[in-house]
Parts: C-alpha cells; sequence; structure tokens
C-alpha cells in the first residue's frame, strides 16, 4: 500500500494538469453561460419569470464540460507514468491501486470545486444576473446533496475509462484503443438493437441511484481491465 501512496504522490506532482486544468474549465464554461445569460436577456427575456429559471434549469453545458478532459487524463496517468514508477521501484499492482487513488482525488476535488460555485451561485442569486450554470436539472436543480455525488461518480467514470485505454495503448500499442473502441462500439450497438422494443420502458424507469449504480458497474469492470492490461504490459 505505501508504494501505491507512492504513485498516487507521482500524480499528484503535477498539479497543474491535476487541479488547474479542471478548474480553468469550469471557470470557462462558467464565463460563457453567462455571456449567454446576458445576451438572451439583452434580447427581452425577463430572469425574474419562473419560465426563465425553468429553461435556464435545462443548461447542461458544466455537466459535460469536463469529461473529455479527465477521459484524456486518465489515459496519460496510466500510460505516461507507467515507466517512471517502475523507474522508482513499483509494482505494477501498486501503479494501478496507486493511479485509482489519484482518480479518487481527482473526482474528489472537482464534486468540491463545482459544489463550492454551486454555493455561491446560490448565495448570489444565480451570480446577480439570473446565471444558471450549476443550478440546473441534471446537477440536482441546486441541491448540493445531488451534485456533489453525481459530479463525483461522473468524473471517476471518466478517468476509469481513460485508464482502460491508456492500459490498452501500454500493452498493445497504438492498435490496442482502436481494436477496443471499435469493440465497445458494437457491443452497444448490439445491447441497443436487443433492447429496443424495451427501450421506451428503460428510460422511464431510469432514477439516479440506478444511473450510480450503472455508473460503479462500469467503473468497476474498467479498473478490472486496467489490472488485466498492466499485468503484461512492456515497459516503453
Amino acid at each position: 500500500m505505501n508504494r501505491a501512496w507512492k504513485v498516487a504522490r507521482l500524480h499528484l506532482n503535477k498539479p497543474f494538469a491535476m487541479l488547474g486544468v479542471p478548474a480553468f474549465i469550469v471557470l470557462l464554461v462558467l464565463v460563457i453561460t453567462a455571456l449567454i445569460s446576458f445576451a438572451l436577456q439583452r434580447a427581452g427575456l425577463d430572469p425574474s419569470l419562473p419560465q426563465y429559471a425553468e429553461g435556464a434549469r435545462q443548461n447542461s453545458g458544466m455537466a459535460f464540460s469536463l469529461p473529455g478532459f479527465l477521459i484524456y487524463f486518465g489515459v496519460q496517468a496510466v500510460a505516461t507514468t507507467f515507466p517512471f514508477s517502475q523507474a522508482l521501484g513499483a509494482t505494477r499492482r501498486a501503479h494501478v491501486f496507486g493511479t485509482a487513488i489519484a482518480n479518487v482525488v481527482l473526482a474528489a476535488y472537482v464534486a468540491c470545486l463545482m459544489l463550492v460555485l454551486l454555493f455561491i451561485e446560490l448565495a448570489t442569486d444565480h451570480w446577480f444576473f439570473g446565471v444558471y450554470a450549476l443550478d440546473t436539472v441534471v446537477l440536482g436543480s441546486g441541491n448540493g446533496w445531488i451534485l456533489a455525488p453525481t459530479v463525483f461518480l461522473g468524473a471517476w467514470l471518466a478517468l476509469t475509462i481513460g485508464g482502460v485505454f491508456g492500459a490498452v495503448w501500454v500493452r498493445f500499442g497504438q492498435r490496442g484503443p482502436v481494436v477496443l473502441a471499435l469493440a465497445l462500439a458494437l457491443l452497444l450497438a448490439v445491447l441497443i438493437l436487443v433492447f429496443v422494443p424495451q427501450l421506451g420502458e428503460i428510460f422511464a424507469g431510469l432514477t439516479r441511484l440506478r444511473l450510480a449504480l450503472v455508473a460503479v458497474g462500469i467503473g468497476a469492470v474498467a479498473r478490472l481491465g486496467t489490472w488485466v492490461g498492466m499485468r503484461r504490459a512492456p515497459v516503453r
């Protein structure tokens, strides 16, 4: 476990990439959301009307602002630090577990960052100008108890998925992620074909708890895939 913590600290030695970039992306989306809100209000929309708040809460920009970066970070967290961790004497198991710890830390940081911004948004009556960036339906409609676990699980899942692609790249080279992506796309297509008659019922029965359980299941499978891929991965 001590070696795993050392690998986690190795990831934390890049504070700008791990902590600065997510904060910059979140703040950039906040600014863009504010500019769009100002433009809509200048076009004649009244932020004091209930219809305005109802429509503004459909904004999902903040929820989808970070997954791309987090998947990329998950890839490089596994792939680029692997030779360094091996040179420092860490085992492959320690590298996988240490990276998992770093992923949890980063996901918790993103959740705390968005939670603080939500509190500021609510305390300032939506940034003083009716800007709905975090008080949105997909993030819990202003409920911090919903936003925090939602953001944490989403960030953790993105990092974990990136990790398995990184492990496949280290194990099989450039063709590995391409083959894995094609296999996942084929599996998704098959599942859609099989369950298409029940899609309406499936979507109607979705709840946040069920989505969370699905996310945990996918993340667990991805973490197992990362371990399997790294067991025989060559040190490049």
